[in-house]
């Protein structure tokens, strides 16, 4: 690398910097993007001091690229020693979407922070930051190790320095004619905290690392947040990625407008949060952890899902979540929570003390979806309007609106239920259900589609006899189809061969019992499986082979239903609120037109129910975010809901979050106030 030293010198002080670098340069002014701003244009502190022209050989980039030649801006780069010394550098940085790229290189040499090859890119030790005023001072202990935030360009490797905080090592001074990098010696600035405006329009990504981006705004107006599932909780202090935190992500994200919130969990493990929350020690290091890859980042929000908690650790609960949510906010990061809807489950729902809670937080999310839980014994939609409202209801009784955001689901369940010879319903079992696949099941039942008024859902049931459901099978993305062929001949659970040649006990997730019920349990968590179920209604014993095993049923799930005398999981969500006159009035009127070899083992047919969730449910229960006056909503998961329902999301939801008011007389003046009483709000918040 050439290298070019001038002589002339004089005291600049950077930004944050409580000492001055000794820089050589010539007339012209720099501006200085404070730590963590990623708004288009940045927002700036300007400087004056003088920087050298830019050398011609660096104006601009020509990349050849699939054979294809692009040009891309480059801004000429300076690196400043500790000591005064100027180099400039012989290559220069690129500007994407007025984001600026620093060759790895480039921002290495700037760096006096340690800075490690890692088996994906690098990392780099942050000191020990304590946030103060507007202000974060290292205080020479708590030392973090984050990944650096790389983006491959060209086959170079670049570090994204519009986001990334100076905490990291590096002080960047920008003018239209090049930039000025500096080693951070002292106290810097904190990220700026970035308005919202409402309404909210959320979504949450847990295949962050694999999911198609989105290539808009997920509304029209308001702000867009997007929530990768990138961390979890660990041991004494320790955070997990469960997905490699991905520069390429939120620079696609952020510039569409997005503010990107990772989630986080706690694993829904109750063993390992009773001993985080028995542990106030540790609890700073949670902190520290998350704020540095805050800072590394850009992140302005993180979400807790913390779910499966022992009710006796309620109170610790409270506790932790206020250590964490102000821990975070002093460096100017957003949070926000994930709590159930009510119900009688210590775990799940009893041990969220809501108004608590709220306090400390900037938002809480009501998960109004799982209304009937995966491993229910009875069939039931995820998400009725009349209990989605109840829940909404009760919580903004108990938080502040403003804080209040709606769960929505972007998905559904297909539930089978085994219909006795006696008419008698047995016990359910369901598969997750994405939007797109259930277009190719209402199509293939469009005659027996049906609006449920009071669910405020389109419902269809259908029975096994009908030849549709292996064109259905067929249509799927999801096919286990050799699994069911191998088990419906050998019921049993004998060990043979499938059409793969590959015996069932190898298969991953298959159980083989010698039982009338055979569970197909795919080991993989049934929310990162994409799209696809099999409504598998009856497999039946072979009539013409003569054995005399019992006829099997085999159903597919992700809660781990053992058999039909099995315990199931979690239920108590259900039991208050499922509605299971559908599935017996139409056993009572079914049974007699099947005749299959089950019957005389005690099932005649089995059923199928599905009730919908589609732009027509959004729009009743996306109505209560204007009707309530609340902040927004947000959608588990992003990737399960269809072409047609994002682009209705895009053009509706604005209208339908609009806060409906009623008008009352004031002498001449008339006051907008809520359904709730409250005085309408919406705009920044």
């Amino acid at each position: 690398m050439q290298k070019k030293r001038m002589t002339k010198t004089w005291i600049v002080t950077a930004l944050g910097l409580g000492i001055g670098s000794m820089m050589s340069v010539q007339a012209a002014t720099i501006t200085v993007v404070k730590a963590g701003q990623h708004k288009t244009p940045p927002q700036a502190v300007t400087t004056v001091v003088r920087a050298e022209e830019a050398p011609k050989h660096i104006q601009r980039a020509n990349v050849d690229s699939d054979n294809e030649q692009t040009t891309m801006p480059q801004l000429p780069i300076s690196v400043a020693g500790a000591f005064g010394s100027i180099e400039t550098a012989d290559e220069g940085a690129l500007v994407e979407n007025n984001e600026v790229l620093v060759p790895f290189t480039v921002y290495e040499k700037a760096n006096l922070n340690h800075i490690v090859k890692a088996k994906r890119g690098y990392t780099v030790r942050l000191q020990g930051l304590r946030p103060a005023g507007d202000m974060l001072f290292s205080n020479g202990t708590g030392q973090r190790t984050v990944p650096l935030p790389i983006v491959q360009r060209h086959g170079k490797e670049y570090v994204n320095l519009s986001r990334t905080s100076s905490a990291l090592g590096v002080v960047m001074q920008r003018n239209k004619k090049g930039i000025l990098l500096s080693p951070q010696l002292g106290a810097v600035e904190k990220p700026v905290k970035q308005a919202l405006e409402a309404p909210l329009a959320w979504a949450f990504d847990p295949t962050a690392t694999t999911g198609t981006p989105y290539k808009r705004a997920l509304t029209a107006a308001g702000t867009s947040i997007i929530s990768p599932s990138w961390f979890q909780l660990s041991h004494k202090g320790t955070v997990e990625t469960t997905g490699i935190p991905s520069e390429e992500y939120i620079m696609n994200y952020t510039a569409l407008g997005y503010r990107v919130w990772p989630l986080i969990t706690n694993q829904f493990n109750p063993t390992l949060t009773h001993t985080i929350l028995s542990d106030p020690g540790h609890w700073d290091e949670y902190v520290r952890e998350l704020a540095s890859y805050a800072l590394a980042y850009g992140y302005d929000g993180y979400n807790f899902d913390f779910e499966n908690i022992e009710f006796k650790d309620k109170d610790r609960l409270t506790a932790f979540v206020e250590h964490l949510s102000k821990g975070l906010q002093a460096y100017n990061l957003y949070t926000s929570m994930d709590v159930t809807g009510y119900s009688n489950s210590p775990n799940w729902s009893l041990v969220y003390d809501r108004p608590a809670l709220a306090k400390s937080l900037d938002y809480m999310v009501l998960m109004a979806y799982d209304e009937t839980w995966a491993a229910s014994p009875v069939a039931g939609p995820v998400a009725s309007y009349p209990w989605v409202k109840r829940n909404l209801e009760r919580l903004i009784k108990e938080i502040p609106a403003e804080k209040t955001v709606l769960g929505v689901p972007f998905y559904m369940r297909t539930w089978t239920t085994p219909i006795g010879a006696d008419g008698k319903p047995g016990k359910a079992s369901s598969k997750t259900l994405a939007m797109p696949d259930s277009e190719v099941i209402r199509t293939t039942h469009a005659k027996s589609v049906t609006w449920d008024d009071k669910k405020g859902l389109y419902h269809v049931a259908f029975s096994d006899t009908s030849t549709e459901n292996a064109d259905i099978r067929n249509a799927l993305k999801e096919d286990i189809a050799d699994v069911v062929s191998t088990y419906a001949s050998h019921p049993t659970g004998a060990t043979v061969k499938n059409s793969s040649g590959v015996s069932p006990k190898s298969l991953s997730g298959v159980s083989a019992k010698s039982s009338s019920v055979i569970t197909v349990t795919k080991e993989t968590d049934e929310e990162e499986t994409p799209f696809g179920i099999v409504p598998i209604q009856v497999v039946r014993a072979p009539a013409e082979t003569g054995s005399k095993a019992e006829g099997a049923t085999i159903a597919v799930n992700k809660d781990g239903v053992k058999d039909d005398t099995s315990e199931t999981s979690e239920t108590s969500e259900t039991s208050e609120t499922s509605d299971t006159s559908d599935i017996v009035n139409a056993a009572n009127t079914s049974t007699a037109v099947h005749n299959s070899p089950m019957r005389k083992h005690g099932t005649a047919y089995m059923r199928t129910d599905i009730w919908f969730e589609d732009s027509t449910s959004l729009q009743k229960k996306l109505a209560l975010v204007g009707e309530e006056g609340i902040a927004g909503f947000a959608a588990w998961r992003k990737g399960f809901e269809s072409d047609s329902v994002r682009d209705w999301l895009y053009r509706s939801y604005p209208a339908l979050a609009k806060p409906v008011v009623d008008t009352k007389d004031s002498g001449e003046k008339k006051e907008a106030t809520h359904k709730n009483g409250k005085k309408a709000r919406y705009g920044k918040r």
